[in-house]
């Protein structure tokens, strides 16, 4: 097969599949070569087509992350100092609450207080990561004050990033995860103060 009709991110030589991808200039210091290259050991076009699309959004997701650390983030930097400590009760900390009142960065402490018992870092990670971003780029807001604009705006910043389109539909379902399971406990009968992105 041609290395022209090969899949994205992908060469053939001597028939066997190879992923292949450029190291962004501004992440060449993180790495010893400026090309990732290795073989999917794989023959079939359509089979690497779907792990290098993998590899790649992968590679998306944590190149977003390095840059992010190259640069001032203080919605990251809130995220750290609004989670809710373990051991301690959300009572303890927000006697009452609405979506009016609870933020985005409150709403991850929320959603890893309840759902990340027992869970991997990465879990933790993911959610803090993808909430992170939105309030890098939309601002700490309460609950009901996000709009579409602010999820389209934000789904640019996203593409403006390079993130591939995967990459973007999981964080925004990370996103949704945390505001929807922190709306329903701020309003547990009500379908008010969903998140909106």
């Amino acid at each position: 097969m041609s290395e022209t009709i090969s899949p994205a991110f992908t060469f053939v030589k001597d028939g066997v599949f190879y992923f292949s991808r450029r190291i962004p200039k501004e992440l060449k210091p993180h790495y010893t070569s400026p090309r990732i290259t290795y073989s999917l050991r794989i023959r079939s076009a359509k089979i690497a087509e779907a792990r290098a699309r993998g590899a790649a959004d992968q590679l998306d997701e944590y190149w977003y992350h390095l840059r992010s650390r190259e640069v001032t983030l203080p919605g990251k930097h809130m995220l750290r100092q609004r989670r809710i400590s373990a051991g301690a009760t959300f009572a303890d900390h927000t006697p009452t609450i609405s979506a009016s009142s609870v933020l985005l960065s409150e709403a991850v402490g929320i959603y890893l207080h309840h759902k990340g018992k027992d869970r991997p870092v990465t879990f933790h990670r993911a959610a803090e990561r993808a909430c992170g971003y939105v309030i890098d780029a939309r601002g700490d807001k309460h609950l009901d004050a996000y709009t579409k604009a602010d999820a389209n705006a934000f789904r640019d910043v996203l593409i403006a990033r390079g993130l591939a389109g995967s990459s973007i539909t999981r964080i925004f379902g990370t996103v949704r995860a945390v505001t929807n399971f922190a709306a329903s406990e701020a309003l547990p009968r009500s379908g008010h103060g969903s998140f909106r992105l």
